[in-house]
């Protein structure tokens, strides 16, 4: 434990390193992991950052904006992942039969291809976890997160193996 003065007036007994640093430090070394996946299965260009399109794409194909909505991140930064990522291959832009002004993101083979692999990778993440803290410990982590998460939406979207 150590004191923390704030504005020379408030003191907390705090222990270090906060526990958003240990999260943070797990997600990190998972997400390094996961690019080395990628790549392994030839992935090469694909980036931690288009995990916001890959987790939230539906395999029929999503607005842009509803993607944005769903990682939380604005609407031109969605746009920019998008054309990297139709540019590469991975999506391409589909009128949405609901409305033919608007567009629809789809996810190519070579994204389904992607998410595949995310979904092989996350199960072996799991199993690695429950092997590290045993089923009580894994358990209880994950009880402990879903508390903690502001959100039980289920990333990414399209299942394993879903193809045209």
């Amino acid at each position: 434990m150590v004191d923390i003065l704030y504005g020379g007036r408030i003191r907390c007994n705090v222990e270090l390193p906060y526990t958003q640093s240990l999260l943070l430090h797990a997600y990190q070394a998972s997400a390094r992991s996961l690019v080395g996946a990628l790549r392994e299965a030839g992935h090469e260009r694909i980036k931690p950052k288009y995990g916001a399109v890959f987790a939230n794409i539906d395999a029929a194909g999503t607005r842009a904006s509803l993607l944005a909505e769903r990682a939380g991140i604005g609407k031109p930064a969605m746009g920019e992942m998008v054309d990297e990522l139709e540019r590469m291959g991975y999506v391409r832009r589909i009128p949405d039969p609901a409305d033919r002004r608007a567009k629809l993101v789809l996810p190519t083979d070579a994204a389904k291809a992607v998410t595949d692999t995310v979904h092989r990778f996350n199960q072996a993440l799991e199993a690695e976890y429950r092997g590290k803290l045993g089923d009580k410990g894994y358990e209880a982590l994950r009880a402990a997160l879903l508390e903690l998460a502001p959100s039980r939406d289920p990333q990414p979207r399209m299942p394993q193996g879903d193809a045209d």
